[in-house]
């Protein structure tokens, strides 16, 4: 019962972190080529910085209790980066299809961090 009221809070960040990792492990052969330099980077770097913004937004809506900014603030950033981390070793050690990146893994990193950073900004803004 209670595993099934913390899926309940956190649907929307399992959705999302679904969502990513079938991104993250698809094909993308048959995809067609973009024009530009590096832009998977910022597709890496949005995905994370949504993430990072859906945990904020999950815990400050959920934890109707006084949740620590400690808490708040390592979650926001330490989940998008440790998933975004497995994500780039299991697609380097494990797919044939796929190969992890330390940049990939930078930009998620850089994602999550802006991601924890504007929820911080609008969260203040509203408490004002």
């Amino acid at each position: 019962m209670k595993l099934m009221n913390e899926i309940k809070k956190y649907g929307i960040t399992i959705s999302l972190s679904i969502i990513i990792l079938i991104l993250c492990f698809m094909n993308t052969a048959p995809l067609p080529s973009v024009p530009m330099t590096n832009f998977d980077k910022i597709v890496h770097l949005l995905m994370f910085l949504g993430l990072s913004g859906v945990v904020f937004f999950d815990n400050t809506k959920y934890c109707r209790r006084r949740i620590s900014y400690q808490r708040l603030v390592l979650g926001s950033f330490l989940f998008p980066v440790v998933f975004s981390g497995l994500i780039e070793i299991i697609q380097e050690y494990f797919t044939t299809n796929r190969t992890g990146d330390w940049m990939d893994f930078l930009f998620d990193g850089i994602g999550g961090l802006l991601g924890l950073a504007i929820c911080l900004k609008i969260n203040s803004r509203l408490k004002k």
